[in-house]
Order: C-alpha cells, then sequence, then structure tokens
C-alpha cells in the first residue's frame, strides 16, 4: 500500500537526520513564496488540472499558515 502525502511528509520529518524538518519546512516556504510572487502565470505552466490562480492562491494559503504563529 503506499503512503498518503501527509505520511510521505511526517517521515521525511520524523526519520533520519534532525535538520530534516528544516529542510523540509524551508523548502515549502520558499516554494510557495516563490509561487505567491508571481504577478502572471509562467508560460511552462501546462498542469491542465489544476488553474494557474487555483496553485497560486494554495500556495499563498500554506505560505500564510507556515508564518502564522
Amino acid at each position: 500500500m503506499s503512503k498518503t502525502n501527509v505520511e510521505k511528509v511526517t517521515d521525511a520529518m520524523e526519520f533520519g537526520s534532525p535538520l530534516n524538518q528544516i529542510v523540509v519546512l524551508r523548502a515549502i516556504e520558499k516554494y510557495c513564496e516563490q509561487i505567491a510572487g508571481l504577478n502572471e502565470k509562467p508560460e511552462s505552466w501546462t498542469n491542465g488540472l489544476v488553474s494557474w490562480e487555483a496553485w497560486q492562491a494554495s500556495a499563498k494559503d500554506v505560505a500564510t499558515r507556515l508564518h502564522a504563529e
């Protein structure tokens, strides 16, 4: 049985190096900031399942949640 996304992220953060949590959170944070900061859809955006607007809104939501206390 394959793991869920939550299980994969949890495994990456809980097992191995103690720095794994920092690496995972910083990677998510930086990616979301990059996507949220774009003013227009990249020419390379070819995801037919999810609109650019929905993807960017999700990235903004995740970034906001990561910065919340």
